[in-house]
């Protein structure tokens, strides 16, 4: 038996399951009772998640697509006159939507991935200094923001060159979604006692103190300043399993006003 109780102290409320047996005694005995109460709270804000999930997961995909079939439909009136300039607004459009449908399938395919101890890793020596330098063409080409990067030019790590960019990628996106009035994000790389850590740092509204912990929780998906953002809440998930997956840590440093610090840290060598 399954039921929610608020806590005498802390007036939270919590769910809980209960199992017990009755043992029936003979005439000359009382019956006696023994249980169990087990705390379920956290499988219940799990399960809640999910089912969120599920919704969000639909009305992300459901967007672009019902983005790309008007522009299709549109492109279709003009394919008797592909000089027209609305052409290429719409096969703009059109890659848009395809991008950002490839990037919701992708985040489920990894979610996948990780949850079934598939994500496997492709170890090679690189410059990240390097790699951080070309990363994030898609917002480099947009000409808003300017990603300044600072640090050593010389680290040179183990790792899966293409999940790390991932990673730094999911960051910089995060960045963008959650401060989209800022101008500048900066990327910075340092090594330390056999480590190397790599921050992103934004100038938006910060992360409240109570939602940092489950920041990078699976299906999760943070309202800064009460505002509800699109999104499948994976992305940051993925990124904690590929860093714990290398032996590293991650973590974000957040002040309300002040922005937000996204890092990991790597072994020097690999582990």
């Amino acid at each position: 038996m399954e039921y929610s109780i608020k806590g005498y102290r802390d007036g939270n409320i919590r769910w809980v399951r209960s199992t017990g047996k009755l043992y029936h005694g003979d005439i000359f005995t009382k019956a006696n009772f023994s249980g169990t109460v087990q705390d379920i709270t956290r499988k219940k804000l799990e399960e809640q998640r999910k089912d969120d999930f599920l919704s969000i997961a639909s009305h992300e995909l459901k967007t672009p697509v019902t983005t790309l079939k008007g522009s299709l439909q549109l492109l279709n009136r003009y394919r008797d006159n592909m000089q027209h300039p609305m052409v290429i607004k719409l096969i703009d459009h059109a890659n848009t939507s395809v991008t950002k449908i490839t990037g919701l399938i992708d985040d489920l395919l990894n979610t996948t991935r990780t949850k079934e101890g598939q994500l496997h890793l492709n170890y090679k020596s690189f410059n990240l200094y390097e790699m951080l330098e070309t990363c994030c063409s898609h917002i480099r080409m947009r000409e808003k923001y300017r990603l300044i990067l600072q640090g050593s030019k010389d680290i040179f790590i183990e790792a899966d060159e293409a999940r790390i960019e991932q990673v730094v990628v999911n960051f910089v996106n995060n960045a963008v979604k959650y401060a989209p009035d800022q101008h500048e994000i900066h990327i910075s790389v340092e090594k330390t006692e056999g480590k190397v850590q790599v921050s992103v740092k934004d100038f938006g509204p910060g992360i409240p103190a109570d939602k940092i912990p489950y920041i990078f929780d699976r299906y999760y998906r943070a309202d800064y300043s009460g505002v509800q953002y699109s999104g499948l809440g994976l992305g940051l998930y993925i990124s904690a399993e590929i860093i714990k997956k290398h032996r590293g840590e991650i973590g974000v440093n957040s002040e309300l006003g002040a922005g937000s610090t996204f890092w990991f840290t790597l072994p020097v060598q690999k582990v």
